[in-house]
């Protein structure tokens, strides 16, 4: 059988467009989807709605099986759109617990817990945060070019065995900043319009040296990334910004039939 009829949403959080699937999509399939809906409707990523394993309202697969902070958040939009706005505890690949979402915020914007790192360390003397699901790296100073940060990140991620991992360029003067994404199993590099779980990273980072809510402007637009403290210690990470969602459409995926 080929021609597998799908139906997906469009999200854009702070410019890091992101493809929502909503027909089950089996997992050694959803690689193979996800480059094919790249390459035909563009975006940054790809996410695949799932059965939830964790008793969550909902569960978000994503094409590399990482962890995305802005993907949770198109998801509690999403969410929203179905059940009303408020809080909304989710499930996402590369995390084992449930995340809060929050949705009735003014502006349009979504706040998503985010995942405590497993550790920080430096890494070939770059500061680095590990997640669970995905790894980065802080990078003080201008972008490399997409080599350098091709070589980088997959450095990172073979290091750590991790699906995905990025390199954040920070300025640290104006707290600007510009994501590079590797995913594994997609063999993909994104320099993102924004990304949730480097904000988050970089809070983690920064929260050492000074204060806990970073404004951090990104090319797709601001993020907010908290950091909050206890007892010296990390104890909480949130990113917050807006997200828009496009109406559902259907679109039929190539070859042999990916549905479960």
């Amino acid at each position: 059988m080929t021609g597998a009829r799908v139906r997906l949403v469009r999200a854009d959080p702070a410019g890091n467009v992101t493809l929502l699937v909503l027909t089950p999509v089996a997992a050694a399939d959803r690689a193979r989807t996800a480059v094919e809906l790249l390459d035909r409707f563009g975006g940054e990523q790809v996410g695949f709605l799932a059965p939830p394993r964790l008793g969550g309202e909902a569960r978000l697969e994503m094409m590399g099986g990482e962890f995305c902070g802005n993907a949770l958040r198109s998801l509690g939009a999403l969410r929203a759109r179905e059940a009303g706005p408020g809080v909304h505890e989710l499930e996402i690949s590369g995390c084992d617990h449930l995340l809060r979402v929050r949705t009735d915020l003014p502006g349009g914007s979504v706040r998503g817990e985010m995942p405590l790192p497993e550790r920080l360390e430096i890494w070939h003397g770059l500061e680095t945060a590990v997640f669970p699901g995905i790894v980065h790296a802080l990078w003080r100073g201008e972008p490399g070019d997409p080599a350098h940060a091709r070589a980088l990140t997959a450095a990172l991620a073979e290091h750590y065995a991790a699906p995905a991992a990025g390199v954040m360029y920070l300025w640290e003067a104006d707290r600007t900043m510009v994501p590079a994404v590797y995913v594994r199993d997609t063999d993909t590099l994104f320099f993102e319009s924004s990304c949730a779980s480097g904000s988050a990273a970089a809070a983690a980072l920064l929260a050492r040296e000074a204060g806990g809510t970073f404004p951090l402007r990104q090319p797709g637009g601001e993020i907010i990334a908290r950091a909050e403290m206890t007892a010296g210690e990390l104890s909480a990470l949130t990113i917050e910004g807006p997200v828009t969602l496009g109406e559902a459409f259907e679109t039929v995926i190539d070859g042999e039939a990916v549905l479960v």
